[in-house]
């Protein structure tokens, strides 16, 4: 008798289980929206066409990425996946990018644009790109990586550049007719960049003259110094020798006037 109880409970059982509902798919998750992690070049010159990479996260699906001036022009051109050098983390430089091309106006104002993503899961923050027109903006150019291959900047100067690869170094030469105070500040890390920026001041001899790594709890370094006449050599470099596509920057050297050093 037992054993005939035991066989039915297994068979109400069975049952049992063959009539439970099956499992609900799990909900998905809604679409994350546009997210911008940096600009590479990181200004561009007014009344020029100009192509930028915007990298960062949840860019697949962009409709549009909008300018926040009139008169300018962005066009998407491509849609891809952003490669992550093994020393660094897509959650801290973005695995997504898009390739724009930029047409901006000959305009005489100086300053900056904000570009915005559009995708259907919403828009980006404005991404800062720096506009020169007042004083173009200069591109790096390789090779730099030597005091022999020193590239030369003129006072004022606005620069952008990219720390290319682990261990790469960007160098440049400023030459002073004069005595004066000049002001060097890399902007990288204030704009999304994983450059972690050491700025280096040398003589011509070789001979260390002032170094800068972080200003003020930011990543991102400063100089200023009064210097005499003759020639000069700005080194600027990753902290922890690190660089790749996720490391551009951008230089402005300028002289200080009187009237600014009093303040």
């Amino acid at each position: 008798m037992m054993r005939v109880k035991l066989l039915l409970l297994s068979t109400l059982l069975a049952a049992a289980v063959g009539f439970m509902p099956a499992d609900e798919p799990a909900a998905e998750s809604p679409p994350l929206p546009p997210r911008v992690a940096m600009l590479n070049p990181p200004g561009v010159s007014a009344g020029a066409t100009t192509r930028v990479m915007l990298r960062g996260w949840n860019l697949n699906d962009a409709k549009a990425v909008t300018a926040d001036r009139e008169g300018v022009m962005v066009n998407v051109l491509k849609h891809e996946s952003a490669a992550v050098p093994g020393r660094q983390k897509a959650e801290e430089i973005g695995d997504q990018q898009l390739e724009l091309e930029i047409v901006l106006p000959d305009d005489p104002v100086f300053g900056e644009l904000g570009l915005v993503v559009e995708t259907a899961a919403g828009k980006s923050a404005p991404a800062r790109l720096l506009i020169g027109a007042k004083q173009p903006v200069q591109a790096e150019a390789e090779p730099n990586d030597s005091f022999a291959q020193a590239q030369l900047l003129s006072v004022p100067q606005l620069v952008t550049g990219e720390i290319h690869a682990d261990a790469n170094v960007d160098v440049y030469r400023l030459e002073l007719s004069e005595p004066q105070t000049i002001r060097m500040q890399v902007i990288a890390a204030e704009l999304g960049s994983g450059l972690d920026s050491l700025l280096t001041l040398y003589s011509a001899a070789g001979n260390v003259i002032q170094q800068s790594d972080d200003r003020s709890g930011s990543r991102d370094s400063f100089l200023q110094l009064s210097l005499a006449p003759g020639t000069h050599l700005l080194v600027i470099q990753d902290a922890h020798d690190r660089g790749g596509p996720a490391h551009p920057y951008r230089l402005e050297v300028t002289a200080v006037e009187a009237a600014d050093q009093a303040r």
